[in-house]
């Protein structure tokens, strides 16, 4: 029995966890993770003048239109080995993205990890981040060995300066706006996966092996 590929979209609101989960599906079903943000990221440091024009918008904390950022990732998607599948976490962030995916590129699995809002700001808010090597770990789920210290390379940890609480809604605020709504598109495409993200990683994990599985998706 040929094995279905994978051609996923991975989403959820802040502090879900999908980034993790994204990484251990990857490595399951040995097939690609694609950040968003690492597309955009290649297309500036390739300065081209998409990429130029992707800078003006990060330089200025804007949010980049649609049309440019449809352009980032198609541009980008076409140097990526798709050929064994692939999850992209970070795109499409609205229905439109989605529907100009479409276009270039049909999914046929889109994960949607759920958690409370009350959930996302507890995790977020004791979130604590190496300065040297950037792992991240959580004040009380999974703290350094040593207060304060990376347990890797023995670096000091800090709070993000978007870790506030204040910036934590008005991100689930933007999410529920404009991201939330892909939820109904998936479903109405069959295609959706809802999963349970306030339990452990994981369980959650697991959750999704099995669910994925009953699709179709054997690692």
């Amino acid at each position: 029995m040929m094995r279905k590929k994978i051609r996923a979209v991975l989403f959820g609101p802040q502090g879900c966890g999908k980034g993790t989960q994204g990484q251990l599906l990857a490595d399951r079903f040995d097939i690609p993770l694609v950040g968003a943000g690492d597309l955009f990221r290649a297309e500036i440091s390739a300065r081209s003048q998409l990429g130029k024009l992707a800078k003006s918008y990060v330089e200025r904390g804007a949010l980049a239109p649609d049309e440019l950022v449809n352009a980032v990732i198609a541009s980008q998607l076409k140097k990526v080995d798709l050929a064994r599948g692939f999850i992209l976490d970070g795109y499409p962030r609205n229905v439109e993205q989605a529907t100009y995916l479409d276009r270039i590129m049909k999914v046929n699995l889109a994960v949607y990890i759920k958690i409370t809002d009350k959930e996302a700001v507890r995790r977020l808010q004791g979130r604590r981040q190496c300065k040297r090597c950037k792992f991240t770990y959580h004040l009380t789920d999974a703290p350094p060995a040593k207060s304060n210290q990376c347990s890797i390379c023995g670096g000091p940890l800090i709070k993000r300066a978007d870790d506030t609480e204040d910036i934590i809604r008005q991100r689930l605020a933007a999410f529920h706006f404009m991201t939330e709504p892909l939820v109904s598109y998936y479903r109405q495409q069959g295609v959706l996966l809802p999963i349970n993200g306030e339990q452990s990683i994981p369980y959650v994990f697991e959750d999704m092996i099995k669910k994925m599985a009953k699709l179709g998706f054997q690692s």
